[in-house]
């Protein structure tokens, strides 16, 4: 008996030991990657940097403080964050709808494997490349949108140079882009949910809606919550494929803080202005994810 209990004990510190082993890799990329830039980023906040010079001039809280007055900031904020809530609901409300049909059981059922791989193809594509196309795709005279709508006898859109209408091509295709990997999520969580569940609730003769709505929706919660903050702080962070759509334009109604970070970073050569725009934008995704996180565990904890 000792000696299975030693060859036990032996075996699990060896697992523990080769665990611990296998994550301090990991630990040291992070730190190196990911802490040590973080750091760098709040401090040169503080600073008059320009991302070239070797020295620099600590001056406080003024980069902060002189945000306010920059040309296109409420713009730039409004752009921002309606670019955020568009983008995370038209992708999980599309991906969610999607996972359904694909889910679906029986006659018209759609082959899974061949449209989960049609849908999540966009999302291996790169920004830029997502970016360009759909730039392309929206060009007044060339793109194929309104070449479609002039051959349905309707008039051309400028999708490119229209506010309000700019800001809802942007999201489209950022949703177009992000829905895949979302509907992957949510066939994942359907596929979890025992089949019996729904057997007993036509027996008891409940309808299609009240399924979703009692059955699906409820046990989908932990789904819902990871796809909702993985796709808000996406679009918080994203950068090129908006910006290759519109460039900013028109006006201010498009430019993200994101694209603003860049150019005071790389192109205005004022990195501290950069630093704390960025800092402000990490603590709005971290209050933000924090807000949704509560609110999601608690629903979850309710079903």
């Amino acid at each position: 008996m000792k000696d299975t209990k030693s060859r036990r004990s032996g075996f699990f510190k060896t697992k523990q030991l080769t665990g611990v082993a296998l994550i301090i890799p990991e630990f040291i990329m992070i730190f190196i990657f990911m802490v040590i830039p973080l750091i760098s980023v709040i401090r040169y906040s503080f600073t008059d940097w320009d991302g070239i010079s070797s020295s620099y001039h600590y001056i406080g809280l003024r980069n902060y403080t002189e945000l306010k007055t920059i040309d296109g900031t409420k713009e730039m904020i409004f752009a921002t964050v309606t670019y955020a809530i568009g983008v995370t609901l038209v992708t999980n409300l599309v991906a969610f709808f999607q996972a359904l049909v694909l889910d679906k059981r029986g006659r018209g059922r759609l082959p899974r494997n061949l449209m989960r791989s049609l849908l999540f193809f966009p999302s291996l594509l790169s920004g830029t490349i997502v970016g360009i196309l759909w730039h392309i795709m929206y060009n007044y005279n060339t793109g194929v949108i309104n070449i479609m709508l002039k051959s349905a006898n309707l008039k051309p859109v400028n999708w490119l140079e229209t506010y309000g209408l700019t800001n809802v091509a942007i999201i489209i295709a950022s949703a177009w882009a992000a829905t895949g990997l979302c509907t992957v999520v949510y066939m994942a969580g359907l596929q979890s949910i025992p089949p019996e569940l729904y057997e007993s609730a036509e027996i008891d003769g409940v309808n299609g809606w009240q399924k979703l709505r009692f059955i699906t929706v409820p046990l989908m919660a932990a789904s819902i919550t990871i796809n909702i903050i993985t796709s808000t702080i996406a679009a918080f962070k994203a950068y090129e494929l908006p910006f290759f759509i519109s460039e900013g334009l028109p006006g201010h109604s498009t430019l993200l803080i994101t694209q603003r970070i860049y150019f005071y970073g790389f192109e205005g050569k004022n990195y501290g202005r950069g630093s704390a725009l960025a800092v402000i934008l990490i603590l709005i995704i971290i209050a933000i994810s924090l807000i949704q996180l509560a609110y999601l565990k608690k629903r979850e904890d309710i079903y």
